[in-house]
């Protein structure tokens, strides 16, 4: 990937984004299908009016789907090569009172993928929030909703690269994206996913680490429609889990460990107790 971010393209006030990217994505083994693809976005940005941000753009993609011999046929019959070229927009309400670690305030944040030239014309929502709240001088609460949809506004079933699976930082206690129906032995992700995450910090912990924040918390998330086939569908369970995050904040991000005990979960899903993340999220 090469990518390049001009924040004030000649003085406008707008931002101006390229990027060129060719991608191998193995999923093989748990999902029956490998993704190669190759293309470019350019987009650009700027702040309609205070903390409200709107970003445009174009990408185009050519992509290569593959697929294991022991996929389900009707994972086989995606094999192939696509050509994609997509208009996408996000809008982002900004309310926090600052953007890392954030105490105060809230950030909501919708996108939409929509197909221009597409084989399959998937259609791609995808709205995210959190608010941020002080309590007792010093705990900072969380409540965080994400939601995200895909559908071909034809006739045809979403591309497999294109099927929605819950992100890993919004339900920790599952392996990422081992959760929801299964076509044969392949975890076949849906056409809707959504969470609801809740945590709160614990800074009465170890005080004198300054670098280390505690925090307990709660995700729920679920995923479902399978536009191909009813009877695969696993959405009417939802998954759940409570446990301890740790954070250290580093010269290079913050380095996440969680400890996870699963509460409720699908017949399908695969647990996971412990997670390390280098990075910042949502």
């Amino acid at each position: 990937l090469i990518s390049l971010n001009n924040p004030n393209y000649k003085g406008s006030n707008r931002s101006l984004n390229l990027s060129i990217e060719s991608t191998v994505t193995d999923r093989l083994s748990n999902f029956g299908y490998e993704s190669n693809k190759t293309g470019f976005s350019v987009g650009s940005g700027y702040e309609v009016y205070d903390d409200l941000y709107f970003t445009k753009g174009i990408s185009s993609y050519v992509e290569k789907l593959t697929t294991v011999s022991t996929a389900s046929q009707s994972i086989k019959k995606q094999e192939g090569s696509y050509f994609d070229t997509f208009f996408n927009y996000t809008l982002n309400y900004d309310k926090r009172n600052q953007s890392y670690k954030a105490t105060d305030g809230y950030i909501s944040r919708f996108s939409q993928n929509i197909p221009l030239i597409s084989d399959s014309y998937t259609l791609t929502n995808t709205y995210n929030y959190k608010v941020y709240s002080e309590w007792l001088g010093e705990n900072i609460t969380t409540f965080g909703f994400f939601l995200k949809t895909a559908n071909s506004l034809g006739d045809k079933d979403v591309k497999l690269s294109d099927r929605l699976y819950v992100p890993s930082n919004k339900l920790r206690g599952f392996e990422s994206g081992k959760i929801g129906p299964k076509d044969g032995s392949d975890f076949i992700g849906g056409n809707y996913a959504t969470s609801i995450n809740i945590a709160t910090t614990l800074p009465q912990v170890l005080r004198s680490l300054e670098s280390t924040n505690f925090s307990i918390f709660f995700d729920a998330a679920n995923i479902w429609g399978i536009d191909y086939s009813s009877t695969l569908d696993d959405g009417s369970k939802i998954r759940s889990s409570v446990g301890l995050a740790i954070d250290f904040f580093t010269p290079v991000g913050p380095l996440n460990f969680s400890f996870s005990q699963p509460i409720t979960k699908g017949s399908n899903d695969v647990v996971e107790t412990f997670r390390f993340n280098l990075g910042t999220t949502f």
